[in-house]
């Protein structure tokens, strides 16, 4: 059984707005309304929870533009002051359902995904399932450990001090940036951030949480445009990948030809 969750709860200071991030317009819908779609596309996703500010008055138009059968697929919960705490949040609700959907704990995932990533693809959501379904009768490291979907790092990266100047080159092999989702099995993951939380451990996500408790989270390569909207210009840029998207779709479509 495989869940989902956005945790939706932060205010995103660095945007300059006085909207959250992830209720920023874009294109006919706003963000998070991307995200949500986005994760809604795969089937297998039994129920998608959202973790919510609790003073959050944006959600409601949000989910007005959601159709009756998206909304059947989503509930909601109060988040917490950091990402872990609404994950953790959301995971505490999460298994409320899973118990009532009767699974054995060892069957029960989730796939955890930034509220401001819109543009993840649905061939690599795909392949992120797919990579844990492939292993799902044997003891592999992603039935022990989870998986994340991630991009290799192809800038030069740099070192420097605080006045901005340069001291070293980062040797860029082996590194990769971390994208989402990240999915693992609800129970590992919950106890992960709870026991990472207790030792003031940052969790900068999800499976940072799993390597602090010895987990070796396996990497599943994505589309580098699975981009977080952080700060303004990333708005625009994740316009012009939607748009890019929808128009080569009605051109395959009209040339007769499907994905």
């Amino acid at each position: 059984m495989v869940y989902a969750i956005i945790p939706a709860a932060g205010i995103g200071s660095r945007m300059q707005s006085t909207t959250p991030k992830q209720y920023l317009p874009l294109l006919d819908g706003n963000v998070l309304l991307y995200s949500i779609r986005a994760l809604l596309a795969l089937p297998e996703i039994r129920l998608l929870m959202i973790a919510l500010h609790p003073d959050d008055r944006w959600w409601p138009e949000t989910e007005a533009m959601l159709r009756p059968d998206e909304r059947r697929r989503i509930q909601t919960c109060v988040g917490g002051a950091e990402r872990w705490q609404s994950v953790e949040a959301a995971l505490s609700a999460l298994t409320v359902v899973a118990r009532a959907d009767r699974a054995s704990d060892a069957e029960h995932w989730v796939m955890v995904h930034d509220a401001v990533r819109p543009c993840v693809r649905l061939e690599d959501l795909r392949a992120l399932l797919g990579a844990h379904n492939a292993n799902s009768n044997g003891k592999h490291a992603i039935r022990l450990h989870g998986a994340l979907l991630a991009a290799p790092v192809s800038d030069t990266l740099k070192k420097a001090d605080s006045s901005l100047t340069v001291f070293s080159t980062v040797d860029r092999t082996g590194l990769w940036a971390a994208c989402t989702p990240q999915m693992f099995r609800i129970d590992m993951l919950q106890q992960a951030l709870r026991r990472a939380a207790a030792a003031g451990v940052s969790i900068t996500d999800e499976a940072s949480a799993m390597e602090f408790c010895g987990s070796n989270p396996t990497l599943v390569p994505c589309a580098k445009d699975n981009i977080k909207i952080t700060y303004p210009e990333d708005l625009n840029l994740a316009s012009w990948i939607l748009k890019s998207r929808y128009e080569h779709k009605s051109v395959q479509q009209a040339g007769g030809i499907t994905e």
